[in-house]
Formats: structure tokens, sequence, C-alpha cells
């Protein structure tokens, strides 16, 4: 057990409690550190009012370190952060303080030394410091923005500005003349060949250390293959594995003789007979093999020494795991790492269409045999098909994502491209669509948005719900009364004090159809077959809400789905990318997985949107669709995108945010309803890789 009780106490604060905390709750389940964690809770020794402060904690480099941060005000006002980095375990954050702090609680995770930091700081900051922590934050700005710093700099200001708690990364850890990837790795990745140690330490506390079997087809005695299988096992950390090698009869001995030769001849080897293809030489070594998990071994895998030791630790916080995957990259004979996969967890839209699972995948051996196995039938797609036919005999939480990179490929190969799966669906009749759109006045982008909805659907059986929150304007009036002779058509009279969420909610009150969309006044439909694609999504038992691929006029996408933890809450994934990008993952092609969608165009069932409780009308203007979308994951069903509903959104790529005070502070008390209510879930999208930006849209690295 991790004993928090020693953890350096900051000044100001006094130490309330410190509890072990495991990986792996949740679904889909991630695991960034299978180690136990710690949880440690501060409060204030007295009043901590409304100032900057600059909170520091650094660790020793040997292992990882992350710490997530939670903000507790006299006003319960809550707001949670990753710590940032300025160096390998190394952390500082500049924050504001709005209110005075009443409680700290530190969420310290990783592979390193949680419980012995060599420096706990935090302190108030004086103007200089204040200064000083904006000026490189506006060099920040510069280098990542070029052009664009204006309306980054704007952003900035209204976020000094506005009347809530926020929080300001304070410098950088990028080097200069590092290529991206060196920098994650410099700050991000375990390094067992540099802190062998450490990571023979965290082999101590298993309760059990079951054997693995690991599987492996040759069809030659090549010296550089077994060469780089040798290489793979030769360090491993974890002791309890087995090697099962299928070969042909004549090269039994020629490759018995020479893993022996290289050290790998003791009794965990034995070779079977190999059989007519890949798939029966993979179950000849099943059936050979005496361990409780399998791992199939792809002879351009290069495992890393702590491989087996991260996945025995995972199936020990996660004792129902059935499945477990890692994250991968490429080394070329020179030591060069690039070509990173960074996945996300378990996500089946996307899987059914592509085998983004990849190299290492850990197995329960009875799970496979019950299976029986894998199949000819598969060709080339023979690990796919297993993981698939696995999936629909076990439960979601089985199926686990270890985010660490536990193994370099050695070829060109990369994931692969979407399969005959990934197109769209034709389902021109189905269940009645009740179409709700508000609107106020506007009477050109709703006549637009109107008449494109009737002349570009093939999907005949929807209805239209026009929410009219007191239009004033002789335009408008008009085109209410021409639309109003539309049979399709209803107008609902809403005067009241503008409510998203509430006018929404009023309008499926009325909604005579089975489905319900969430449509703003300002889409345009271009693709005749949206709906159709959407309401086949929206209708499978298992899915929630149905997002859509949404571009600028410019045809730039606005909405590629809502990557929850960019910018602190939620943002758009891929917003300003060409609308013919793959996306990472060929996600912009492919339907997919997501934790939430806007509201501006999203299909959900009215089952689930009433099981839900609608949209929170205490969100009146902003997140209101990020919080619905986050209760229907929340109640067990999937959230997803697809590309093959692709409508135009009318709003501008320059809008910015509304600076008045009164709508700054609204947006700030929604901003803290979101905080409160999620917590901690902000900062972790399933969907999306931890090692990814929540500093931009665009997946990338993250870098700090």
């Amino acid at each position: 057990m991790l004993d928090g009780s020693k953890f350096p106490v900051p000044q100001g604060l006094r130490l309330v409690s410190s509890q072990e905390v495991r990986a792996g709750e949740g679904v889909p389940v991630r695991v960034v550190h299978p180690d136990p964690g710690l949880r440690i809770v501060f409060e204030a020794d007295e009043t901590i009012p409304s100032a900057w402060y600059q909170l520091e904690l650094q660790f020793s480099p040997e292992g990882l370190v992350e710490v997530l941060a939670r903000f507790v005000f006299a006003n319960d006002c809550v707001l949670w952060q990753r710590l940032p980095l300025i160096a390998r375990n190394h952390f500082l954050t500049h924050l504001r303080f709005e209110g005075a702090l009443k409680e700290l609680t530190l969420i310290v995770n990783g592979s390193g030394r949680l419980t012995e930091p060599t420096l706990s700081r935090f302190e108030r900051v004086g103007w200089i410091g204040q200064l000083t922590a904006a000026a490189r934050r506006g060099h920040e700005i510069v280098r990542r923005d070029g052009i664009g710093v204006v309306a980054s700099g704007v952003n900035y200001l209204w976020r000094l500005a506005r009347g809530s708690s926020i929080a300001l990364s304070h410098g950088s850890a990028a080097a200069a003349g590092e290529a991206p990837y060196e920098t994650w790795i410099r700050l991000f990745d375990e390094a067992p060949e540099r802190d062998q140690a450490r990571h023979r330490e965290r082999l101590t506390p298993l309760s059990r250390r079951p054997l693995v079997s690991i599987l492996v087809v040759m069809s030659s005695a090549d010296a550089s293959s077994l060469d780089w299988l040798v290489r793979s096992l030769s360090q491993q950390i974890y002791p309890s594995w087995e090697l099962i090698v299928a070969a042909p009869p004549n090269l039994h001995h020629e490759i018995g003789t020479a893993l022996a030769e290289r050290g790998l001849g003791a009794g965990g080897l034995r070779i079977a007979h190999a059989g007519a293809n890949t798939a029966e030489s993979f179950n000849a070594t099943l059936g050979a093999s005496e361990g409780e998990y399998v791992l199939p071994l792809d002879g351009s895998a290069l495992l890393r020494p702590h491989a087996l030791l991260d996945l025995v630790m995972t199936t020990e916080c996660c004792p129902a795991a059935e499945v477990v995957y890692t994250d991968e990259d490429r080394r070329d004979s020179h030591g060069r790492r690039s070509n990173w996969q960074f996945k996300p967890a378990w996500s089946p839209e996307l899987f059914e269409s592509m085998d983004y699972v990849g190299q290492l995948t850990l197995i329960r051996c009875e799970t496979v045999r019950a299976l029986g196995g894998w199949r000819d039938t598969a060709k080339e797609l023979l690990q796919h098909d297993l993981i698939l036919r696995l999936s629909k005999s076990v439960e979601p939480h089985t199926i686990v994502h270890l985010a660490k990179v536990l193994v370099h490929r050695r070829d060109e190969r990369q994931i692969s491209l979407p399969l005959e799966t990934s197109k769209p669906r034709r389902l021109t009749s189905g269940p009645r669509v009740s179409l709700i759109i508000p609107t106020r006045d506007n009477a050109d982008l709703l006549a637009t948005c109107i008449r494109s909805i009737r002349s570009h659907t093939s999907y005949d059986n929807y209805e239209i719900l026009i929410v009219d929150n007191g239009s004033i304007a002789e335009k408008t009036k008009r085109l209410f009364a021409e639309l109003g002779s539309d049979a399709v058509i209803r107008i609902l009279p809403r005067p009241e004090p503008f409510n998203f969420s509430r006018l929404n909610n009023s309008a499926a009150r009325e909604a005579t159809g089975a489905i319900i969309g969430l449509i703003n006044n300002d889409i345009e439909v271009t693709r005749e077959d949206w709906l159709d694609e959407m309401v086949a999504l929206a209708m499978r038992p298992e899915i929630g809400c149905v997002g859509a691929k949404l571009l600028y006029p410019d045809g730039r996408i606005q909405h590629a789905g809502v990557v929850v933890g960019l910018y602190g809450l939620a943002g758009h994934a891929y917003r300003l990318a060409r609308s013919d990008e793959p996306g990472y993952f060929n996600r912009l092609r492919t339907v997919h997985n997501v934790s939430a969608a806007t509201a501006a165009c999203l299909v959900v069932r009215k089952e689930v949107f009433e099981q839900v409780g609608g949209l929170d009308e205490g969100l009146a203007v902003a997140f209101n669709d990020v919080d619905f979308c986050l209760k229907v994951r929340a109640v067990g069903y999937r959230n997803v995108w697809t590309p093959f509903a692709e409508l135009v959104h009318h709003e501008s790529v320059s809008r910015g945010r509304d600076l008045t005070p009164e709508k700054a502070s609204r947006f700030a008390d929604e901003y803290t309803i979101m905080q409160q209510r999620w917590g901690e879930q902000l900062l972790s999208d399933p969907y999306y890789s931890p090692h990814l930006t929540y500093d931009a849209e665009d997946f990338s690295l993250r870098l700090r």
C-alpha cells in the first residue's frame, strides 16, 4: 500500500487524508498507469484569498508521474486541471483564484516514486511573477499560432478577464530544435533501459504472476527474425512467460538450436508443427500453450523490456480483463522512432471498420479456445476477425486499452485502412423523426435551412418543429405564414428569455416522432442521405447520440465530434481542417465513437432523450449538448459520429466569444456547473488519447 502521509505538505496547507487509488474504472476502460496511485487532500490552514498563485511539484525522473489537481473554493466552485510539465516529472502551473481556496486534492499516478516529490511548493505570486508568466505565455502563442496570434491573444485576454477561477499553464517543455515526438518521448515515455531498477521494483507488489504464452509463427530460420525475437524476449522484466513457436517440421531443430544459442532455449520454449496456413499455425501454438494469457507476436514486433510487466499489472488492476491492447510506434535500424499510434479506448464502431487495436494484444487463453481460435477465412485479417468475434461474446468493460507504447514495429505497415463496413447506410423509410429548430428572426438563415431539408432529404418520415423564440421582424412573420401551409411543419411560439435547453425540451414534449433531431437554424442540407444515415445509427439499441459532419461555408470542418478535455472542458475535433482530410486513424472517413457531439445537428431516440431528462435547463447557452451526451453515455449508451451525414453549418469561421460582462459571467457559471458535475471525467476522453494535445483540435502530440 502506498503511504501518502509522508508527502511534503505545501506551505499554507495541511494534510487531511491520503488514500491509494486504482486504475480501471468506467466504460470503456483505459489504463494509463496500472500502478497504484494516490489521492491526497489538503485544506487551507487559513484563508487563501483571491490572487495569482503557483503550484510546483517535482519528482525523481525514474519512471513516470502524472498529477491531476482539484481546487475547491469557499463558494464551492470547483476547478479540475491536469498539471502541465516543464520537464520530465516536473510540474508547474500558474493560477488565478477568484474566491478563497478551501481545498486542494492531488491525484498522483504513474510508475515513478509517487510519495517522494523532491519539491512541493504552493505560493502567492506578485506582479512580477504574473508579468513573467504572461510574457512566457505570449511567446508560446506567437510560436504556436503565427499569424493567428491576434485571435489567440483576444482569447487569452478574455480568459484573464473572466470572472471565475482559471488556470494558466506556465512555460513550455519543448526544447529548441527538438522534433515533437522526441519531446514526447523525453517527457512522457517510460525508459526501462535507464530506469531498470525502478521497473524491477514494480514487479515486487504483484499479488500473482500468471504465465503468459507468447505465440509466434515462423516459416523460416532467418537470422534477422530470430535476432529480433530474442531482442523482444531476452530483456523482459516480467519472468513468468513461455515461448511457443509454430514452424515446419524440417526447421524445428534448426530454430530450436538457434534460439538456444541466443539464450532462449530453456524449458520455456516449445516448437509446434506449423499448419497449412497462418490461422492453423497459430491454433497449433494455442493448443500447446499452458499460459493463462496468450500474446500473439508478429514477426515485425519488438517488445519493450517492460511490456509483459505492464500487461500483467493491468490484468491485476482489471481482473475481469479478457483483452488488453497497447499503443505502438515504429523503430528503424538506427533506433529512430516514428509513426506513433496512440489509440482510443475500446471503440466498437471504429473497430468494425478497421483493426486499430494493432500489434500487441494480450488475450485470456480460455476465451480464445472457446471461440475456436483463429479462422483461415479471415486471411490477412486474422487478429481483427478474432477480436471482433470476441467482442461479441464478452462485456465491453473486459476490453482494456493500456495507453503505453510497449511495442515497436520494424516495417512500414500502418493501421488498416477502413474496411467495406465503412460506408453510408441507406434507410429511406423508418420511424418518424421530429426535427426541432429553435429560431428568433434571421429569416434568411431559417429559410435556407428549411428549404434545404425539404428539397434535399430522401428520408420521408419526418416532421419539422420550428420553435419561435419571440421573432418580431416582418420578414420572419411572412416566412412563418408561408411555411405554415406545409403539413410537415409546425411552428411553436415560445416568446420567453432565450434558453436553448428549455426551448428544445419544450418542443420534444410535443414531438410525435420516435426519434428527435436537434437542428440549428443555420444548418443547410447538401446530401440527400444525411438523415437515412443518422436514423439508421440511432435505431441501434446500444447507440445513444448520433453526430454529423458539419462544414463551414468555405468547406473546412466545423464539427467532427466533440473531444472532452480540450481547453479544459470540450472542443470540436478537427475544426478548420480540410473536408477531405482522412484524420487520425482515418476518423474523418469512418463512423466512430465519440464522447459527445454538437446539438447543431444531433439525432437521438426520444426514449433516450427522456430517460436522461433532456437538456439541462440550467445550461441555457453553453455546454448543454456536451452535458446531454455525457448523461447519455453515463446510462450505458454509445455516442457516435458519422462522416456520411455531411451538412453545412453557417456559423462564422471567425466567430469569437462575446466579451460582454453579462455573457462572460453566464459562461463562467455554466463552466462551473460542468466542472462540478463531471469533474475528473473532463480530463479524460476515452476516445482521445491522453498522449495527444489538449491545447488544439488537430490531434497533435501532447508536449507539456
